[in-house]
């Protein structure tokens, strides 16, 4: 294998050093044409950017057509330069370069010695009237100044396009990612930190970031041509770079259970209160879900090692938090590390050396505790991830940019039981599950150990040509990596029971401890061309082929339950290849030629990355279980071993129900197609003001042709009806919420069948999706002391949604394909009630002003509209064992969501022209207590309260910066 990865890496840089290549987008670009004043074209123009954040300046001269490009700028503030003989200077200043950006910077000269200069500092670009992808990027103001947990999933619920799934008040959410829709869809999403694919699985973000580290954070949700995959988000992080002299900051913020609220109305103090339709549980709530104690500290300091020559930049962060969560009476613990390292050498005047490395960890002692989670079914993650590359890149020549970059991912992610903190289960008694409640005891139903490695090589070439037709931006490129899944799962006693109403039910046995390993290979060609017909029409045409192969190497198996899963030893085999390229169209129209007023058009198909998911479940050595009906004999709850000491002849072991998991138990269908969809989409943008832009935008985003695991022997088994009396949301028989639903059982002896298929070959439902999103918004950057931010977005969806055995709705609400392999086949569910419509908004406002003698006060304003989601319950059939049945459909809405959060800030000037800065923030200022979470399943306990949102937050802090 490691062969075979060599192999592909040098083609990878022979392809990308032989032809033109796309790059990365960890950088902006500035194009533009130099005019005389009758408007004739300049030909021979020399043209400098000029930047703090570049060691030495770029230098190229205009073209035959007076065009020119700078394909590759770091984020930072530039002045551009125009110099000719028999011209005065024009020097164009404060232009704002952000990541992955097109700025169209044109220059009139005028007749006049070199010596004459005239500067213009006004007309800086805020509309890319170039590209078609929207996003929203992060610099210093949004990053720095606005209050919020500084994490990218704070920054998220601030931005355009994006509706999350959890809320933040104050850091209440540190250590744990939070879901999220971009324009609609939830999975799919790509990340890149300094370039590195650190992607976790599907859509994942691996680790916690130095948030004071980035230099910018760009999150794209549309129009996203050939460099990302995915119709999900496009999530682009730089990290800052030094300097040419010796700069810094020292971050330091804090809170505990002294500064913060007490939001718990009086009525949910004691048991059975209600708010609403929701209901306290039975000792009531004593507190919400705050924290008790939180600090911040987070160190950066960059600066020269050569001047003019060598850069670096390192930096240090330590998070720690202790929080309460409802029903527990100690606190759960998180605390994240991160270390960052980054150089910066200027080989020669036009090419450069850069290395970076990251190691990021974190503790949560607790994982997951909450009222139906106690201490010894919570998880003990102690997890270390590590990013890291090596990058050259060169300016080649005036249209030629070159890039090739070599990177590995590291990524270890434990959850472990906290009894041990390990991966030894010894001595623990096997864990139960309350069926009717949700509630678990003695030990959680998964534990694992992942270790996942991704050693990887991107290569590029940009070129680009001013008279062919107009100017043509060429980009070619391709990623390869590997990434290998070691993932090891163990289980104690190798049983875990599941009870109704106290009453043993059904157990499932595992094949643990085993030690499953898989790989996928990713070989991907991009390109494509920003073609500008006039100074008004730039068509944007590209395309991305990606190849992905599955299988795993050698393996080997040894369950702790030999009479039920045999010993194995597993061959190397490759399994599937998907092969798939997907267009790219799109459209910038300059409404006026003036760089002010754009219309774009975008159309794309995106084919999905399926990780190592789909293989993972063929592979004989991987997670596994069979759920049988347990008939408890004498009475003991646990199932005694039979006559030969084993299980597999235990009496008391009933009808085998289903088979969970895969290891080899599922089949992957050799004919398998990836599952791809499409954007369609339209933005308006309009330069209203010095700084100042609105957008107008549609987006179309669909899923098509999905895959998932379905039994296609008792798919079409379900053909006996079964009635079933539902006691209603009341749990109370005969009173007038009851009612009878006709359900399905299947018909007994079907033996499974389980595979990895798109389920609309074999004539089931395909998991199809359809999300239509119109979003406004106005962005008014950081200039003359303010800036604002606000926007408003509705999406339209109508999808498959999950029945999940989780009790919480945010799961619950959740559609069944968006969360990518999660394709759920059930009769009861898929045929009764169909694809579901649904409807989610947001409205979004950050803002900061500083006052005189340096005051700064900033805001954010957050409202979104709940999840809909629906009563579940849990019904036996006869046959198919105990299913998740929604006797209502997805009847129900959870509560809008506000919080309104402040800063006042002060800055001093300190010795050695340092500057200090002493914050005070305010979360939830109006201390809002809506119930974020709740049971939705059905019985005596629905509704009951599981979260509420976070009390009022203070946080003080200080920030120095040097």
């Amino acid at each position: 294998m490691r062969r075979r990865f060599t192999r592909l890496a040098v083609l990878g840089i022979a392809g990308s050093l032989a032809a033109p290549a796309a790059a990365q987008e960890l950088r902006g670009r500035i194009v533009g044409t130099a005019m005389d004043v009758t408007g004739a074209v300049l030909p021979g123009v020399t043209v400098t950017a000029s930047s703090p954040a570049m060691i030495q300046d770029q230098v190229v001269v205009t073209g035959g057509q007076g065009t020119y490009v700078f394909p590759a700028l770091p984020t930072g503030v530039y002045s551009v330069s125009f110099s000719l003989g028999g011209f005065s200077t024009v020097v164009r200043e404060n232009i704002q370069m952000t990541l992955n950006t097109t700025l169209t910077v044109n220059a009139t000269l005028e007749v006049g010695g070199l010596e004459e200069t005239i500067t213009i500092t006004g007309e800086a670009p805020v509309v890319d009237v170039k590209t078609t992808a929207t996003g929203v990027n992060f610099t210093e103001e949004l990053l720095e100044d606005i209050p919020n947990a500084r994490d990218i999933w704070a920054a998220m619920a601030q931005a355009p396009g994006f509706q999350m799934e959890g809320y933040d008040v104050g850091g209440s959410h540190t250590g744990t990612q939070t879901g999220f829709q971009a324009f609609g869809f939830g999975d799919q999403h790509r990340t890149l930190l300094e370039g590195i694919n650190v992607t976790e699985t599907t859509s994942g973000n691996a680790g916690y970031f130095d948030y004071g580290s980035f230099e910018d954070f760009q999150l794209g949700g549309s129009g996203n041509m050939g460099e990302t995959h995915g119709l999900g988000a496009f999530f682009n992080l730089t990290v800052k770079s030094g300097g040419d002299r010796f700069n810094g900051d020292i971050y330091v913020d804090f809170e505990n259970d002294s500064t913060v609220g007490d939001n718990v109305p009086d009525a949910l103090r004691t048991g059975g209160g209600t708010q609403g339709p929701y209901k306290a549980g039975g000792d009531g709530l004593e507190a919400g879900n705050p924290i008790t104690l939180q600090s911040d500290i987070n160190i950066g300091i960059g600066g020269p090692l050569y001047p003019e020559k060598a850069w670096f930049y390192a930096g240090y962060r330590l998070n720690h938090q202790e929080k309460l969560t409802i029903g527990n009476p100690d606190p759960a613990t998180t605390q994240l590390g991160n270390w960052t390292a980054k150089a910066t050498y200027q080989l020669t005047d036009s090419s450069q050396l850069i290395g970076f490395f990251n190691r990021r960890t974190k503790l949560q002692a607790e994982r997951n505790l909450g009222p139906s989670v106690p201490l010894d079914a919570a998880w003990y993650q102690s997890s270390v991830n590590k990013p890291m590359k090596f990058e050259y890149t060169n300016v080649l020549t005036d249209k030629l940019f070159l890039n090739v970059q070599l990177s590995h991912w590291i990524n270890q992610f434990p959850l472990f039981p906290t009894a041990t903190k390990s991966e030894s289960v010894e001595g623990l008694p096997a864990g139960r599950l309350e069926v009717n409640t949700g509630d678990l005891t003695n030990a959680n139903s998964y534990y694992h150990l992942r270790n996942v490695t991704k050693p990887q090589i991107s290569g590029n070439l940009t070129y680009f040509v001013d008279d062919l037709g107009g100017q043509h931006t060429f980009k070619i490129g391709t990623e390869i990596y590997r990434e290998r899944r070691k993932f090891l799962r163990m289980q104690p006693e190798d049983i875990f029971y599941r009870d109704v109403d106290g009453v043993p039910s059904e157990v499932d046995i595992y094949n643990t401890p085993n030690t499953g390993i898989n790989d996928i290979f990713l070989t991907a060609f991009y390109g494509q061309d920003s073609w500008t017909l006039n100074d008004r029409l730039t068509l944007n045409l590209g395309f991305r082929f990606d190849r992905y192969k599955m299988g795993w190497p050698e393996n080997s198996l040894s369950p702790t339950h030999s009479d039920i899963f045999p010993p194995l030893e597993v061959a190397q085999r490759d399994v599937l290849t998907l092969s798939n390229i997907g267009p790219r169209v799109g459209a910038a129209f300059d409404v006026t030629g003036e760089g002010e007023t754009v219309v774009k058009l975008f159309f794309g198909r995106f084919y999905w990355n399926p990780s190592t998911t789909i293989v993972d479940d063929e592979n004989p050595v991987g997670q596994a279980a069979f759920r049988y009906a347990f008939n408890d004999l004498n009475g003991n709850r646990v199932l005694d071993p039979g006559p030969s000491g084993g299980l597999a002849d235990s009496p008391e072991l009933g009808d085998k129900l289903r088979t969970l998991g895969g290891a080899g138990f599922v089949t992957v269908d050799p004919g398998l197609t990836n599952a791809y969809g499409h954007e369609l989409s339209t933005h308006f943008e309009q330069q209203i003001a010095d700084n100042f832009s609105f957008r107008a935008s549609y987006v179309h985003k669909n899923s098509r042709n999905g895959y998932g695991i379905v039994d296609l022997n008792r798919a079409f088994a379900y053909d006996t009806p079964y009635t079933w009396e539902d006691r209603g949301p009341d749990n109370v028989a005969g009173t007038g919420d009851d009612q009878t639903i006709q359900l399905i059982d299947r018909q007994p002896g079907i033996p499974e069948d389980r595979q990895y298929v798109n389920p609309g070959a074999y004539g089931l439902p395909d998991p199809d999706g359809n999300y239509h999103t119109v979003e406004v918004a106005l962005n008014r950057r950081f200039a003359d002391r303010w800036m604002f931010l606000t926007s408003f977005l509705h999406t339209w969806a109508n999808a498959y949604m999950r029945t999940t055995s989780s009790g919480s709705v945010r799961a619950a609400a959740r559609f069944d394909f968006v969360e990518g392999t999660t394709y759920e086949w059930r009769a009861n569910q898929s045929l009764r009630l169909g694809p579901q419509d649904t409807t989610y908004w947001n409205y979004k406002m950050v803002a900061r002003y500083i006052f005189p003698y340096d005051i700064g006060v900033s805001a954010s304003y957050k409202l979104q509209s709940g999840f809909q989601t629906g009563r579940r319950v849990s019904v036996r059939l006869p046959n198919a064992g105990t299913e998740r049945v929604m006797p209502d459909g997805y009847n129900d809405r959870a509560p809008n969501v506000g919080i309104f959060d402040m800063r006042a800030e002060k800055s001093f000037n300190i010795m050695g022209g340092a500057n200090m800065a002493l914050l005070f923030d305010g979360f939830n200022l109006t201390n809002s207590s809506t119930v974020l979470n709740y049971r939705t399943i059905g019985g005596s306990r629905y509704n009951e309260i599981i979260a509420i949102l976070d009390p009022r937050v203070f946080r003080v802090g200080v920030r120095i910066e040097f």
